[in-house]
């Protein structure tokens, strides 16, 4: 019975553990896909687009007439009231005595206002909240741009860590075998104790480099899993499928070109100084009077006194401020200040733009070129390894430099691993640069 139980137990806790585990196989673009897909920082941003698309619609809303209506009712108490000038003790009837009968008073009224003119400032402030709003859209497509690089860099390092992995597995097994080799050599006094323990040595410095990436491949896979949104229990399994095929790169010019045509954040900071522009034209409307048409309905209504219906009343108002137009210098001057300091930030973000692009171009040359040497390097390494191998089966070779080529071998696998997963993030961060990521 006991037995039966213990069997139970360990079935229902493999069951869990299957359960809470999950592997999930994607390839570099469905990771993309749900990076851009559950991006908090990307939500953020299209939150501010939301945001200044309310403030559009208030800059809208200027252009039709304001109505409000009101209503008071009043109860009074009984008043004294009597004419400057009549003694207190007079028996007259006062002109103003019906007053004192006045108990309760009713008032309604609607009021209605159409700006005609107001010196620009309503329509410049509806072009600058436009502009706003496509400097937001822009930014929007910026963040999306840094998400995916952040999630390729993050797929490309977790693919990275999973290979040298494999190449320290294969690697360690390897050197196992030889360690039982190299024993019963030990034992049959044909190499000495000091090489054993060398090879021993190396097995365990393999080991702990492999210890050591175990580590990071869990603390890569758990950022990943956080970047992708998906649960936390999650395992990412590489779908190498097309995972390196990258398109043809054109000369640095038409990069460049490219580049400034693309690049979001030289579209966003010209709308912003379309914007100030039009903040400009906001201040100086001060200096201008304002002219609007305006209407009122009114109803009163006083028991004992008099009733009031159907008041209409239409006309226009004229308004001019002295103080306004003088003060708004100094609004024009903070404008102006606003705008300059926006013209200097696109010309700074424009050369920024065109250093980044040269420089990832530079970096994707390059990690092209070490691609070619690493593989020439892996299939020296291999080379080498054989013939001291052979050399040192047969007697003519040391089995310290039969160590040091296996070293040598596994050193140029792990850097070929580490140049293909650098050739990734490099191909991704230039068609990032050239605005290609949108």
């Amino acid at each position: 019975m006991y037995k039966k139980t213990s069997i139970l137990i360990v079935c229902l806790l493999l069951m869990y553990g299957a359960k809470a585990q999950s592997t999930k196989k994607l390839s570099v673009s469905e990771a993309i896909e749900l990076g851009v897909t559950n991006s908090k920082t990307l939500a953020l941003s299209e939150s501010k687009v939301k945001e200044a698309q309310a403030k559009v619609a208030q800059a809208r809303d200027k252009f039709w007439p304001e109505v409000g209506v009101s209503a008071s009712y009043l109860h009074i108490n009984t008043p004294s009231i009597k004419q400057s000038g009549e003694s207190s003790g007079s028996s007259g009837s006062s002109p103003l005595a019906a007053l004192s009968n006045i108990h309760n008073i009713g008032l309604a009224q609607a009021s209605l206002s159409l700006p005609l003119f107001s010196g620009f400032q309503i329509r410049n402030n509806k072009q600058m909240a436009d502009y706003l709003e496509q400097a937001a859209t822009y930014d929007v497509q910026t963040e999306k741009s840094k998400v995916k690089v952040n999630t390729v860099k993050a797929f490309a390092q977790y693919y990275e860590l999973l290979q040298t992995k494999s190449v320290l597995e294969e690697n360690l097994k390897q050197k196992q075998q030889q360690l039982t080799e190299l024993k019963n050599k030990e034992a049959q006094k044909l190499i000495t104790r000091n090489d054993l323990l060398k090879a021993e040595l190396q097995a365990s410095n393999v080991e702990l480099m492999l210890t050591d990436v175990n580590n990071n491949i869990q603390l890569a896979n758990y950022n990943l899993v956080l970047l992708l949104g998906l649960p936390a229990e999650t395992i990412i399994e590489v779908d190498t499928t097309n995972l390196f095929t990258t398109a043809s790169v054109t000369n640095w010019a038409d990069l460049l070109q490219k580049g400034l045509d693309n690049r979001s954040e030289i579209k966003s900071v010209s709308y912003q100084v379309k914007a100030n522009e039009s903040g400009y034209k906001v201040a100086k409307a001060s200096r201008y009077p304002s002219l609007a048409l305006t209407g009122g309905y009114i109803n009163a209504y006083i028991p004992n006194f008099i009733t009031v219906t159907n008041a209409l009343n239409a006309g226009v108002s004229f308004k001019y401020s002295i103080t306004g137009a003088i003060h708004s210098n100094h609004k024009m001057q903070e404008a102006s200040a606003r705008s300059k300091q926006t013209e200097v930030s696109q010309q700074l973000i424009t050369d920024q733009i065109s250093m980044e692009i040269r420089q990832k171009y530079l970096n994707y040359q390059q990690s092209l070129e070490k691609i070619k040497i690493y593989e020439r390097s892996v299939d020296q390494a291999k080379e080498n390894f054989q013939i001291n191998e052979n050399k040192y089966k047969q007697g003519l070779a040391l089995l310290s430099d039969y160590q040091d080529a296996d070293v040598l071998l596994l050193q140029a696998q792990i850097n070929y691993s580490t140049g293909k997963a650098d050739s990734m993030i490099a191909y991704y961060e230039l068609q990032e640069s050239t605005g290609n990521l949108q």
